[in-house]
Protein backbone atom coordinates (compact mmCIF):
# COMPACT_ATOMS: atom_id res chain seq x y z
CA UNK A 1 0.00 0.00 0.00
CA UNK A 2 1.24 3.49 -0.85
CA UNK A 3 1.13 6.07 1.91
CA UNK A 4 0.95 9.80 1.27
CA UNK A 5 3.61 12.11 2.64
CA UNK A 6 1.50 15.08 3.58
CA UNK A 7 2.44 18.76 3.36
CA UNK A 8 1.25 21.34 5.87
CA UNK A 9 -1.51 23.56 4.49
CA UNK A 10 0.38 26.70 5.58
CA UNK A 11 3.32 25.83 3.30
CA UNK A 12 1.34 25.35 0.07
CA UNK A 13 1.27 28.87 -1.36
CA UNK A 14 4.95 29.57 -0.77
CA UNK A 15 5.84 26.22 -2.31
CA UNK A 16 3.73 26.86 -5.43
CA UNK A 17 5.28 30.29 -6.04
CA UNK A 18 8.76 28.90 -5.48
CA UNK A 19 8.16 26.26 -8.13
CA UNK A 20 6.30 28.55 -10.58
CA UNK A 21 7.36 32.18 -9.96
CA UNK A 22 5.84 33.24 -13.30
CA UNK A 23 2.36 32.86 -11.77
CA UNK A 24 2.68 36.38 -10.38
CA UNK A 25 -0.16 38.47 -11.79
CA UNK A 26 0.05 40.05 -15.24
CA UNK A 27 -1.64 43.26 -16.39
CA UNK A 28 -4.25 43.83 -19.06
CA UNK A 29 -6.49 46.78 -19.96
CA UNK A 30 -10.20 46.43 -19.39
CA UNK A 31 -13.02 48.70 -20.57
CA UNK A 32 -14.97 50.34 -17.75
CA UNK A 33 -18.26 48.73 -18.82
CA UNK A 34 -16.65 45.27 -18.61
CA UNK A 35 -14.84 45.84 -15.32
CA UNK A 36 -17.35 44.49 -12.76
CA UNK A 37 -15.52 42.33 -10.18
CA UNK A 38 -12.17 42.77 -11.94
CA UNK A 39 -9.15 43.36 -9.70
CA UNK A 40 -7.14 46.55 -10.07
CA UNK A 41 -3.51 45.99 -11.06
CA UNK A 42 -2.14 49.30 -9.76
CA UNK A 43 -3.23 52.37 -7.81
CA UNK A 44 -5.57 54.71 -9.66
CA UNK A 45 -5.14 58.42 -8.97
CA UNK A 46 -7.34 61.35 -9.94
CA UNK A 47 -5.83 63.61 -12.61
CA UNK A 48 -8.24 66.47 -11.88
CA UNK A 49 -10.20 68.00 -9.03
CA UNK A 50 -13.73 66.84 -8.28
CA UNK A 51 -15.62 69.05 -8.58
CA UNK A 52 -13.57 71.19 -10.93
CA UNK A 53 -15.39 74.32 -9.75
CA UNK A 54 -17.45 75.50 -6.78
CA UNK A 55 -20.79 73.80 -7.42
CA UNK A 56 -24.30 74.29 -6.05
CA UNK A 57 -25.89 71.27 -4.35
CA UNK A 58 -29.40 72.80 -4.41
CA UNK A 59 -31.74 74.79 -6.61
CA UNK A 60 -31.61 78.32 -5.28
CA UNK A 61 -29.81 81.66 -5.29
CA UNK A 62 -26.13 82.46 -4.86
CA UNK A 63 -25.63 85.27 -2.33
CA UNK A 64 -23.11 86.59 0.18
CA UNK A 65 -23.93 84.77 3.41
CA UNK A 66 -23.32 87.78 5.72
CA UNK A 67 -26.11 89.66 3.96
CA UNK A 68 -28.62 86.99 5.02
CA UNK A 69 -27.82 87.17 8.75
CA UNK A 70 -30.90 88.06 10.78
CA UNK A 71 -33.32 87.16 7.99
CA UNK A 72 -36.62 85.62 9.12
CA UNK A 73 -40.15 84.98 7.92
CA UNK A 74 -41.29 88.32 9.30
CA UNK A 75 -38.21 90.35 8.42
CA UNK A 76 -36.66 89.05 5.19
CA UNK A 77 -33.34 90.06 3.64
CA UNK A 78 -33.66 91.80 0.24
CA UNK A 79 -31.50 91.12 -2.83
CA UNK A 80 -31.59 92.31 -6.44
CA UNK A 81 -31.82 89.39 -8.86
CA UNK A 82 -29.03 89.58 -11.47
CA UNK A 83 -29.75 86.73 -13.86
CA UNK A 84 -29.00 83.03 -13.68
CA UNK A 85 -26.37 80.40 -14.32
CA UNK A 86 -27.22 77.40 -16.52
CA UNK A 87 -26.19 73.85 -15.72
CA UNK A 88 -23.16 72.87 -17.75
CA UNK A 89 -22.01 76.40 -18.55
CA UNK A 90 -18.83 78.11 -17.43
CA UNK A 91 -20.06 81.39 -16.04
CA UNK A 92 -18.15 84.66 -15.96
CA UNK A 93 -20.82 86.38 -13.88
CA UNK A 94 -19.61 88.17 -10.76
CA UNK A 95 -21.82 88.72 -7.73
CA UNK A 96 -21.74 92.15 -6.11
CA UNK A 97 -23.02 93.21 -2.67
CA UNK A 98 -26.82 93.08 -2.39
CA UNK A 99 -27.22 90.86 -5.45
CA UNK A 100 -28.49 87.33 -5.99
CA UNK A 101 -28.03 85.02 -8.99
CA UNK A 102 -30.17 81.95 -9.63
CA UNK A 103 -28.08 78.74 -9.70
CA UNK A 104 -29.63 75.27 -10.18
CA UNK A 105 -28.21 72.16 -8.51
CA UNK A 106 -24.96 71.09 -10.18
CA UNK A 107 -24.22 74.46 -11.77
CA UNK A 108 -21.18 76.68 -11.20
CA UNK A 109 -21.20 79.23 -8.37
CA UNK A 110 -20.49 82.74 -9.72
CA UNK A 111 -17.46 84.65 -8.45
CA UNK A 112 -18.15 86.65 -5.29
CA UNK A 113 -20.86 84.32 -3.92
CA UNK A 114 -20.10 82.30 -0.80
CA UNK A 115 -23.43 80.61 -0.04
CA UNK A 116 -26.60 79.21 -1.60
CA UNK A 117 -30.08 79.82 -0.24
CA UNK A 118 -32.58 77.10 -1.18
CA UNK A 119 -35.46 78.28 -3.32
CA UNK A 120 -37.92 77.00 -0.68
CA UNK A 121 -36.86 79.85 1.62
CA UNK A 122 -37.18 82.56 -1.04
CA UNK A 123 -39.92 84.81 -2.36
CA UNK A 124 -39.71 86.73 -5.64
CA UNK A 125 -41.23 90.17 -6.25
CA UNK A 126 -40.41 91.14 -9.84
CA UNK A 127 -36.58 91.56 -9.81
CA UNK A 128 -36.29 91.46 -6.01
CA UNK A 129 -35.50 88.34 -3.95
CA UNK A 130 -36.81 88.09 -0.40
CA UNK A 131 -34.81 85.62 1.75
CA UNK A 132 -36.61 84.35 4.85
CA UNK A 133 -33.78 82.34 6.40
CA UNK A 134 -30.11 83.04 7.16
CA UNK A 135 -27.41 80.83 5.68
CA UNK A 136 -23.87 80.07 6.77
CA UNK A 137 -20.61 80.36 4.92
CA UNK A 138 -20.48 78.00 1.89
CA UNK A 139 -23.80 76.41 2.86
CA UNK A 140 -25.17 74.20 0.03
CA UNK A 141 -21.93 74.56 -1.94
CA UNK A 142 -19.47 71.81 -2.82
CA UNK A 143 -16.08 73.45 -3.13
CA UNK A 144 -13.50 72.83 -5.82
CA UNK A 145 -11.65 69.58 -5.02
CA UNK A 146 -13.80 68.86 -1.97
CA UNK A 147 -14.66 65.38 -3.24
CA UNK A 148 -11.28 64.57 -4.81
CA UNK A 149 -8.03 66.47 -5.28
CA UNK A 150 -5.85 65.90 -8.33
CA UNK A 151 -3.30 63.28 -7.32
CA UNK A 152 -5.52 61.62 -4.69
CA UNK A 153 -5.58 57.82 -4.89
CA UNK A 154 -9.10 56.77 -5.83
CA UNK A 155 -8.66 53.00 -5.68
CA UNK A 156 -5.71 50.96 -4.49
CA UNK A 157 -4.05 48.02 -6.16
CA UNK A 158 -6.09 44.89 -5.41
CA UNK A 159 -9.41 46.73 -5.18
CA UNK A 160 -12.35 44.81 -6.66
CA UNK A 161 -14.36 46.94 -9.07
CA UNK A 162 -17.98 47.47 -7.98
CA UNK A 163 -20.87 49.45 -9.51
CA UNK A 164 -20.29 52.12 -6.86
CA UNK A 165 -16.66 52.82 -7.68
CA UNK A 166 -17.35 52.55 -11.42
CA UNK A 167 -19.43 55.70 -10.95
CA UNK A 168 -16.47 57.55 -9.46
CA UNK A 169 -14.21 56.45 -12.30
CA UNK A 170 -16.72 57.54 -14.92
CA UNK A 171 -16.96 60.98 -13.28
CA UNK A 172 -13.21 61.35 -13.81
CA UNK A 173 -13.34 60.26 -17.43
CA UNK A 174 -11.49 57.01 -16.72
CA UNK A 175 -12.94 54.54 -19.21
CA UNK A 176 -10.14 51.98 -19.32
CA UNK A 177 -8.61 50.27 -16.29
CA UNK A 178 -5.37 48.37 -15.64
CA UNK A 179 -6.54 45.07 -14.14
CA UNK A 180 -5.02 41.70 -13.33
CA UNK A 181 -5.29 39.33 -16.25
CA UNK A 182 -7.63 36.46 -15.46
CA UNK A 183 -6.18 32.99 -15.21
CA UNK A 184 -7.45 30.46 -17.73
CA UNK A 185 -8.56 27.14 -16.26
CA UNK A 186 -9.18 23.71 -17.69
CA UNK A 187 -11.25 21.17 -15.78
CA UNK A 188 -10.75 17.47 -16.38
CA UNK A 189 -13.07 15.00 -14.61
CA UNK A 190 -11.65 11.49 -14.55
CA UNK A 191 -13.21 8.09 -13.94
CA UNK A 192 -14.89 5.26 -15.87
CA UNK A 193 -18.01 5.90 -13.82
CA UNK A 194 -18.31 9.64 -14.64
CA UNK A 195 -20.76 10.65 -17.38
CA UNK A 196 -21.66 14.01 -18.90
CA UNK A 197 -25.04 15.58 -19.58
CA UNK A 198 -25.23 14.12 -23.10
CA UNK A 199 -24.49 10.55 -22.00
CA UNK A 200 -27.14 7.99 -21.10
CA UNK A 201 -27.39 7.27 -17.39
CA UNK A 202 -27.06 3.65 -16.29
CA UNK A 203 -26.90 2.04 -12.86
CA UNK A 204 -23.32 2.26 -11.59
CA UNK A 205 -22.58 5.51 -13.38
CA UNK A 206 -22.18 8.92 -11.66
CA UNK A 207 -23.14 12.20 -13.28
CA UNK A 208 -20.32 14.73 -13.36
CA UNK A 209 -20.68 17.18 -10.48
CA UNK A 210 -17.27 18.74 -9.99
CA UNK A 211 -17.04 20.25 -13.47
CA UNK A 212 -20.11 22.35 -12.73
CA UNK A 213 -19.30 23.38 -9.15
CA UNK A 214 -15.70 24.25 -10.04
CA UNK A 215 -16.68 26.06 -13.24
CA UNK A 216 -19.09 28.36 -11.41
CA UNK A 217 -16.58 28.98 -8.62
CA UNK A 218 -13.95 29.96 -11.21
CA UNK A 219 -16.26 32.46 -12.93
CA UNK A 220 -15.76 34.89 -10.04
CA UNK A 221 -12.12 35.49 -10.93
CA UNK A 222 -11.05 33.35 -13.85
CA UNK A 223 -12.01 31.93 -17.25
CA UNK A 224 -12.93 28.32 -17.90
CA UNK A 225 -11.22 27.46 -21.16
CA UNK A 226 -12.60 23.93 -21.38
CA UNK A 227 -14.25 21.07 -19.48
CA UNK A 228 -13.61 17.42 -20.29
CA UNK A 229 -14.53 13.98 -18.98
CA UNK A 230 -11.82 11.37 -19.37
CA UNK A 231 -12.01 7.67 -18.59
CA UNK A 232 -9.46 5.86 -16.40
CA UNK A 233 -6.82 5.34 -19.03
CA UNK A 234 -3.29 6.60 -18.58
CA UNK A 235 -2.65 7.53 -22.21
CA UNK A 236 -6.01 9.26 -22.61
CA UNK A 237 -5.58 11.30 -19.45
CA UNK A 238 -2.02 12.17 -20.46
CA UNK A 239 -3.16 13.43 -23.87
CA UNK A 240 -5.94 15.59 -22.38
CA UNK A 241 -3.66 17.10 -19.74
CA UNK A 242 -1.09 17.97 -22.42
CA UNK A 243 -3.78 19.79 -24.43
CA UNK A 244 -5.03 21.58 -21.32
CA UNK A 245 -1.58 22.87 -20.40
CA UNK A 246 -1.37 24.41 -23.88
CA UNK A 247 -4.69 26.23 -23.50
CA UNK A 248 -4.70 27.12 -19.80
CA UNK A 249 -2.65 28.52 -16.95
CA UNK A 250 -4.13 26.18 -14.34
CA UNK A 251 -5.42 22.66 -14.85
CA UNK A 252 -7.82 21.09 -12.36
CA UNK A 253 -8.00 17.29 -12.52
CA UNK A 254 -10.91 15.94 -10.53
CA UNK A 255 -10.43 12.38 -9.24
CA UNK A 256 -7.40 10.18 -9.47
CA UNK A 257 -5.45 11.81 -6.66
CA UNK A 258 -5.37 9.07 -4.03
CA UNK A 259 -2.89 6.20 -3.81
CA UNK A 260 -5.08 3.60 -5.51
CA UNK A 261 -4.22 1.42 -8.51
CA UNK A 262 -6.24 3.52 -10.98
CA UNK A 263 -5.23 6.95 -9.77
CA UNK A 264 -3.13 8.22 -12.64
CA UNK A 265 -2.83 11.94 -11.92
CA UNK A 266 0.55 11.81 -10.20
CA UNK A 267 2.00 9.54 -12.90
CA UNK A 268 0.66 11.73 -15.70
CA UNK A 269 2.16 14.92 -14.28
CA UNK A 270 5.52 13.22 -13.78
CA UNK A 271 5.90 12.35 -17.48
CA UNK A 272 4.78 15.72 -18.88
CA UNK A 273 7.32 18.09 -20.41
CA UNK A 274 8.89 19.80 -17.40
CA UNK A 275 6.53 17.77 -15.22
CA UNK A 276 6.96 17.58 -11.45
CA UNK A 277 4.72 16.57 -8.55
CA UNK A 278 5.75 18.61 -5.52
CA UNK A 279 2.77 17.95 -3.27
CA UNK A 280 0.98 14.62 -2.88
CA UNK A 281 -1.07 14.83 0.25
CA UNK A 282 -2.01 17.83 2.42
CA UNK A 283 -2.62 17.82 6.16
CA UNK A 284 -6.31 18.71 5.85
CA UNK A 285 -9.65 17.00 6.25
CA UNK A 286 -11.36 16.62 3.83
CA UNK A 287 -8.95 16.70 0.91
CA UNK A 288 -5.88 14.91 2.23
CA UNK A 289 -4.91 13.18 -1.09
CA UNK A 290 -4.70 16.43 -3.06
CA UNK A 291 -1.91 16.60 -5.65
CA UNK A 292 -0.12 19.75 -6.80
CA UNK A 293 2.36 19.73 -9.63
CA UNK A 294 3.44 21.53 -12.76
CA UNK A 295 4.33 21.17 -16.40
CA UNK A 296 6.91 23.81 -17.21
CA UNK A 297 5.15 27.02 -16.04
CA UNK A 298 1.63 25.59 -15.88
CA UNK A 299 0.10 24.75 -12.51
CA UNK A 300 -1.77 21.45 -12.13
CA UNK A 301 -4.02 20.38 -9.26
CA UNK A 302 -5.20 16.85 -8.67
CA UNK A 303 -8.37 17.39 -6.65
CA UNK A 304 -10.28 14.67 -4.80
CA UNK A 305 -13.22 13.23 -6.70
CA UNK A 306 -15.68 13.65 -3.86
CA UNK A 307 -17.61 16.91 -4.47
CA UNK A 308 -17.33 18.28 -0.93
CA UNK A 309 -13.61 17.55 -0.75
CA UNK A 310 -13.09 19.03 -4.22
CA UNK A 311 -14.81 22.38 -3.55
CA UNK A 312 -13.24 22.70 -0.09
CA UNK A 313 -9.74 22.24 -1.53
CA UNK A 314 -10.55 24.65 -4.35
CA UNK A 315 -11.67 27.35 -1.88
CA UNK A 316 -8.86 27.01 0.63
CA UNK A 317 -5.99 26.57 -1.84
CA UNK A 318 -6.78 27.58 -5.43
CA UNK A 319 -9.08 30.52 -4.69
CA UNK A 320 -6.87 31.88 -1.91
CA UNK A 321 -3.80 31.57 -4.13
CA UNK A 322 -5.42 33.67 -6.86
CA UNK A 323 -6.57 36.26 -4.32
CA UNK A 324 -3.03 36.48 -2.97
CA UNK A 325 -1.52 36.82 -6.46
CA UNK A 326 -4.04 39.57 -7.23
CA UNK A 327 -3.31 41.44 -3.98
CA UNK A 328 -6.93 41.15 -2.88
CA UNK A 329 -6.00 40.98 0.79
CA UNK A 330 -8.29 39.21 3.23
CA UNK A 331 -11.50 38.87 1.26
CA UNK A 332 -12.89 36.08 3.39
CA UNK A 333 -16.64 36.27 3.78
CA UNK A 334 -17.35 35.14 7.32
CA UNK A 335 -19.50 35.59 10.41
CA UNK A 336 -19.56 34.30 13.99
CA UNK A 337 -21.94 32.00 15.81
CA UNK A 338 -22.27 29.63 18.75
CA UNK A 339 -21.59 25.90 18.34
CA UNK A 340 -24.61 23.69 18.98
CA UNK A 341 -22.72 20.45 19.79
CA UNK A 342 -19.34 19.21 20.91
CA UNK A 343 -17.09 18.80 17.88
CA UNK A 344 -14.13 16.46 17.51
CA UNK A 345 -11.31 16.78 15.00
CA UNK A 346 -8.30 14.79 13.82
CA UNK A 347 -5.07 15.93 15.55
CA UNK A 348 -2.28 16.69 13.06
CA UNK A 349 -4.70 17.71 10.29
CA UNK A 350 -6.49 21.00 9.73
CA UNK A 351 -10.19 20.13 9.64
CA UNK A 352 -12.76 21.97 7.53
CA UNK A 353 -16.10 21.13 9.09
CA UNK A 354 -19.30 21.69 7.11
CA UNK A 355 -22.04 23.51 9.04
CA UNK A 356 -25.62 24.75 8.76
CA UNK A 357 -26.75 27.98 10.39
CA UNK A 358 -29.97 28.45 12.36
CA UNK A 359 -31.31 31.35 14.40
CA UNK A 360 -32.48 30.59 17.92
CA UNK A 361 -33.51 33.27 20.43
CA UNK A 362 -31.96 35.95 18.18
CA UNK A 363 -28.61 34.13 18.25
CA UNK A 364 -26.74 32.51 15.35
CA UNK A 365 -26.36 28.82 16.13
CA UNK A 366 -23.80 26.75 14.21
CA UNK A 367 -24.78 23.13 13.61
CA UNK A 368 -22.02 20.77 12.40
CA UNK A 369 -23.13 18.56 9.50
CA UNK A 370 -21.79 15.04 9.35
CA UNK A 371 -21.92 12.52 6.53
CA UNK A 372 -19.80 10.25 4.41
CA UNK A 373 -17.48 12.08 2.06
CA UNK A 374 -19.30 10.95 -1.09
CA UNK A 375 -22.69 12.31 -0.03
CA UNK A 376 -23.59 15.07 -2.49
CA UNK A 377 -26.44 16.33 -0.27
CA UNK A 378 -23.83 17.66 2.17
CA UNK A 379 -23.34 20.49 -0.32
CA UNK A 380 -26.99 21.58 -0.21
CA UNK A 381 -27.40 21.08 3.52
CA UNK A 382 -24.33 23.15 4.41
CA UNK A 383 -23.88 26.90 3.92
CA UNK A 384 -20.34 27.29 5.21
CA UNK A 385 -17.55 25.71 7.19
CA UNK A 386 -15.45 26.24 10.29
CA UNK A 387 -11.74 25.57 10.55
CA UNK A 388 -10.15 23.53 13.32
CA UNK A 389 -6.35 23.88 13.36
CA UNK A 390 -4.09 20.85 13.32
CA UNK A 391 -3.34 21.31 17.02
CA UNK A 392 -7.01 21.48 18.03
CA UNK A 393 -8.57 18.26 19.32
CA UNK A 394 -12.08 19.62 19.27
CA UNK A 395 -14.48 22.36 20.36
CA UNK A 396 -17.05 22.34 23.12
CA UNK A 397 -20.73 23.09 22.75
CA UNK A 398 -21.32 26.82 23.23
CA UNK A 399 -17.95 27.85 21.80
CA UNK A 400 -17.99 31.01 19.64
CA UNK A 401 -16.75 30.01 16.19
CA UNK A 402 -15.84 31.78 12.95
CA UNK A 403 -17.81 30.55 9.96
CA UNK A 404 -16.58 30.95 6.36
CA UNK A 405 -19.15 31.10 3.58
CA UNK A 406 -18.56 29.15 0.39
Amino acid sequence: MNFLKVTNIDEIEELILKKIPSLQGKKEICKLEDSLNRVLYENLAADLNVPEFNRSTVDGYAIKFKESLGASQGIPAFFTIKGEVLVGEHTSKKLESGEAIYVPAGAMIPEGADSMIMIEFCEILEDTLLVHKPVSSFENIMLLGEDLRAGDVILKKGAVITPENVGVLASLGIYELPVFKKFRFSIISTGDEIIGEDEEYKIGKIRDINAYTLSLAIQKFGIVAEKKIVKDNFETILEEVKKSTENSDIVLISGGSSAGNYDYTSKVISVLDGGEVFVHGISIKPGKPTIIGKSNEKLIFGLPGHPISSIVVFNIIVKKLIESLHFCGDSDDYYYGVLSHNLHSTPGRTTYQMIAKTIENNEIVINPIFGKSGMTTLMTKSNGYIILGNNVEGLEKGSRVKVYRF
